[in-house]
């Protein structure tokens, strides 16, 4: 295959550069003296939406290299706004962010560049923007009253500064912090350095967070008290409902993908008012820059599970040499069970356990809404010996199960119990959510799906036809979650 590429820089030329017949990491590698941003298009000075750089169908290739000449002005416009966001699906909320995305933008730019960001404030509320592990002057800091005049609703201010130090760096707003970040307000700042000390084939970055469905832009602007479960918390502290990695959670985060050989580089970025101990499953890593720091070559630490508090940034280094598809999550169990886990993928690579069966390779996702999972039951059974797709009848997802034959499956927190029943035709089975986290139904076949499931709520299916029907929890699935209906 001809590799053609397109780089932009200094003047805003652009050349077009035809790399012959090579792969495209032959390609990459052919390009030393280029930097390649997560869009797979080489250019700095521009804004790119931070979930590309973990979009399967735009991987983060970024080599440290850089181009010959002097430190260019790279300019960007970030509008803070209110704007509703999908979590996941079948939850929505009301943001506050940057350009209508949780998290802003990642702002790209080499060490030593001239930065000038214009804010635009359409936010009901005064803001500013700090440029957090940036050595920039006092004034152009962003913490309101000590720094700066907070920029009011419907005014513009501009942060001018030069981009030192190199690495992994973050910007978020410093007026009213403790609610205006956990709104949305923060996105990745990636200086990359004039002199690179390591290379890589593909490169991500994860920012974590907290979400509280309790705080909302009414309650940030003094319109509604604060929630029940807030107004019990001490010290202005919020509670955290849902765990993200790049605003969403569940199967809504996209995978890490890599082939055999590659060498990897994970910035993460905490974001939230929580510690996180984030776990690779099948690898070790090595964590070569701290806070966007270097750690000199050969003193690297070598681990599998990395503490990450409130604002800190690690840069974590590993090489393919496992091929399959392996967990990334945080370790605290129940981060990980509300939503902040993701995969690791191969190219090729399936699970080796039952979720191979509801497993989308393309999308690294699960049937239904694509929301979680791994180990659990038995191997569903093959295509020629299940029935095809049966009508089913939903009912009420609220209230008791319909008078008749009627089974009741809990839904405990990772499992159902039981997890596998026989019954008649005709029977109705009722799933009651009895955990203290969301649950969501969906069968392997596509015959029945439910919405989320809060604690306490029930969804029922009406079995009329014999067969076997095969589910998952579309939320703890790749956990474990998983069911069987068996109808004689």
């Amino acid at each position: 295959m001809t590799s053609h590429l397109s780089a932009t820089w200094q003047d805003g030329a652009t050349i077009d550069l035809s790399l012959g017949p090579l792969s495209r990491r032959a390609a990459l590698r052919r390009l030393g003296d280029f930097s390649i941003v997560a869009t797979g298009g080489l250019s700095l000075g521009r804004a790119v939406r931070a979930a590309e750089a973990t979009d399967s169908t735009a991987p983060a290739y970024a080599p440290h290299s850089s181009p010959p000449g002097a430190p260019q002005l790279r300019e960007f416009t970030l509008t803070a706004q209110e704007f509703g966001w999908d979590l996941m699906p079948g939850t929505s909320v009301r943001a506050w962010g940057y350009d209508g995305q949780v998290p802003g933008p990642e702002l790209r730019v080499r060490e030593g560049d001239r930065v000038r960001v214009t804010l635009r404030n359409r936010l009901p509320v005064p803001t500013t923007i700090h440029w957090h592990g940036l050595n920039v002057p006092p004034a152009m800091d962003g913490p309101a009253g000590l720094n700066q005049a907070p920029v009011e609703p419907g005014a513009e201010f501009v942060y001018e500064f030069t981009a030192r130090p190199a690495g992994t760096r973050w910007y978020h707003s410093h007026a009213d912090p403790a609610l205006q970040v956990p709104l949305g307000l923060y996105g990745p700042l990636i200086v990359e350095p004039r002199v690179p000390l390591r290379t890589y084939d593909r490169e991500y970055t994860y920012i974590l967070q907290e979400w509280d469905l309790e705080l909302t832009p009414d309650v940030a602007t003094g319109g509604v008290p604060r929630g029940p479960g807030d107004r019990t918390m001490r010290g202005g502290e919020l509670g955290g409902d849902l765990f993200l990695l790049n605003g969403h959670s569940h199967g809504s985060i996209p995978p890490v993908r890599l082939a055999e050989g590659d060498r990897v580089l994970i910035r993460l970025i905490n974001a939230g008012h929580m510690p996180h101990a984030v776990h690779l499953h099948g690898h070790s890593f090595k964590i070569v820059a701290t806070d966007g720091n270097p750690v000199p070559l050969g003193m690297e630490w070598v681990k599998d599970t990395v503490l990450i508090g409130p604002a800190e940034r690690y840069d974590l280094e590993f090489v393919g040499d496992n091929p399959g598809v392996w967990m990334f999550h945080c370790h605290m169990e129940h981060h990980m069970a509300n939503g902040m886990m993701t995969l690791v993928i191969y190219d090729g690579a399936v699970p080796t356990g039952p979720a191979a069966a509801f497993f989308d390779a393309e999308s690294g996702t699960t049937v239904g809404d694509a929301e979680h999972s791994h180990e659990g039951t038995d191997s569903p059974e093959s295509e020629s010996t299940r029935p095809a797709p049966t009508p089913t009848t939903p009912l009420a997802t609220t209230g008791a199960a319909p008078a008749g034959n009627a089974v009741e499956v809990a839904m405990v927190d990772d499992r159902f119990e039981p997890n596998s029943i026989e019954v008649t035709a005709g029977t109705t089975v009722t799933w009651v959510n009895r955990g203290q986290d969301w649950h969501s139904l969906a069968a392997y076949d596509g015959s029945f799906e439910s919405r989320k499931l809060a604690t306490g709520e029930t969804f029922s299916v009406r079995f009329d036809e014999p067969g076997v029907y095969q589910y998952i929890c579309k939320h703890h699935g790749l956990q474990g979650m998983m069911g069987r209906v068996t109808v004689a």
